[in-house]
């Protein structure tokens, strides 16, 4: 007979072979390539593989790799658009001989993924610049022999080139291949809303605090989370996270002035084995009749790289006890201005939470490419993705994100009444 605790064990290693398989690094080769609808028509988001072109009946691979021609040559119409099919670093090369006008590359990491776009008539992206998958990186112009409109596009991992057209049909719409991007390992960040302890009481749909808390952890430990914003994270639940002994895995920094009184609703927590507390404070929000919230800010150091980052975590008030879309308004200005004074500090800036809002949430945190979410790419203006929550993760300054998780397993499982939102995040510095 199989036990409770057998099976909690199955659940947890199939979790974790899970993300392993999602964030293997391997290259693909033409014996995997996957046989499924034209890799140019596919819906794909940000942060997973693109194609370069816009998919369109314009848009014709021809197949022209070989081990003589390391590329393979696109046709699409006169100045498209041309997509980074991962996220990197931009170098651009203008006037090559053989090229064109302009040649962008995007570069993973040392040994790492390597894009490149040849025959642009122009390119949207300069030098050193942080992409992320999805982002235009220029215009499409013509082979300078040909004079056909074409991109000639090329892949390679580890110094060794990769059959494009194969890549491309394995790889569009997957998890980039990018684990080692900027040369650190990544930094798995969530967003969760754990459902207070006075939610669930009484309630026959969610099992009381102690169980729910046991399980969250254990799903948290099967995903390999390294920082995780938490929200109704409420004093009861927090002693018994303590009398569990998870503090002795993980960290936690939450508003405690002296030790007098403390608000751990709002808590960021951190897997010490992978990272380090450096510094923390707190900051204030208008809540429920914009009675004052204190939130945490942290600032953590990857011990893999010795990079730091601060990270935020926020809840704005719903509109349970009547219309807070004001008191949500000011609350996200006030982190706006949060994410600009912490990057005056040269350090990237996580912010976590539930902003009980959509699009009213992300337009201001990302305008101006103040920031972006894990499916999102930079903007001038407000770039809504075509997966949204109430629940996010922003990411400011020299980080990006290689993939992006918005798992209703805590719902479905009756852990919480929200998902959890993961992303995958890698320092450049």
């Amino acid at each position: 007979m199989t036990t409770h605790c057998q099976k909690r064990a199955v659940r947890a290693l199939a979790g974790i072979l899970t993300l392993g398989a999602l964030l293997a690094p391997a290259l693909t080769t033409e014996a995997g390539a996957a046989k499924t609808q034209d890799p140019k028509f596919r819906k794909v988001s940000p942060p997973n593989v693109f194609y370069p072109v816009t998919g369109t009946r314009a848009v014709q691979d021809r197949r022209t790799y070989s081990a003589r021609n390391l590329a393979t040559d696109i046709r699409a119409n006169c100045n498209a658009t041309v997509w980074a099919s991962h996220p990197g670093v931009a170098q651009v090369l203008t006037n090559p001989a053989w090229a064109g006008k302009v040649v962008v590359r995007v570069v993973s990491g040392r040994n790492g993924l390597v894009s490149q776009y040849a025959f642009l008539a122009r390119a949207n992206v300069r030098t050193g610049q942080l992409i992320q998958s999805g982002q235009a990186v220029g215009l499409l112009g013509a082979n300078p022999r040909s004079k056909v409109c074409a991109l000639r596009f090329s892949v390679s991992g580890n110094n060794k080139p990769v059959n494009p057209t194969t890549w491309l049909n394995t790889m569009v719409g997957n998890t980039p291949p990018v684990s080692g991007m900027f040369n650190t390992r990544a930094i798995a960040v969530a967003s969760y809303n754990v459902l207070g302890a006075s939610h669930t009481a009484r309630s026959s749909k969610y099992s009381t605090y102690p169980t729910r808390l046991v399980r969250s952890i254990n799903y948290i430990n099967a995903r390999g989370l390294d920082v995780v914003g938490t929200q109704e994270f409420q004093e009861v639940q927090y002693d018994y996270f303590v009398s569990k002994g998870f503090n002795k895995t993980w960290g936690a920094h939450y508003w405690d002035p002296e030790g007098k009184r403390r608000d751990t609703e709002n808590a960021i927590i951190w897997r010490k084995s992978t990272m380090a507390y450096v510094q923390g404070h707190t900051f204030d929000i208008p809540y429920f009749g914009g009675n004052t919230r204190h939130v945490p800010a942290v600032l953590l150091r990857q011990k893999s790289s010795g990079r730091t980052a601060w990270f935020l975590n926020v809840h704005n008030p719903a509109n349970t006890r009547g219309d807070a879309a004001g008191w949500r308004a000011k609350a996200v200005q006030i982190e706006r201005n949060k994410i600009i004074e912490l990057r005056k500090t040269g350090r990237p800036v996580f912010l976590t939470g539930d902003f009980n809002d959509r699009q009213n949430a992300f337009c201001p945190l990302t305008a101006n490419k103040l920031s972006i979410s894990p499916n999102s790419i930079p903007s001038v203006t407000c770039r809504y993705p075509r997966e949204s929550t109430i629940d996010w993760i922003f990411a400011a300054g020299q980080t990006r994100f290689s993939y992006y998780l918005r798992d209703k397993t805590p719902q479905t499982t009756r852990i919480s009444d929200h998902p959890i939102v993961i992303g995958r995040a890698h320092l450049q510095n």
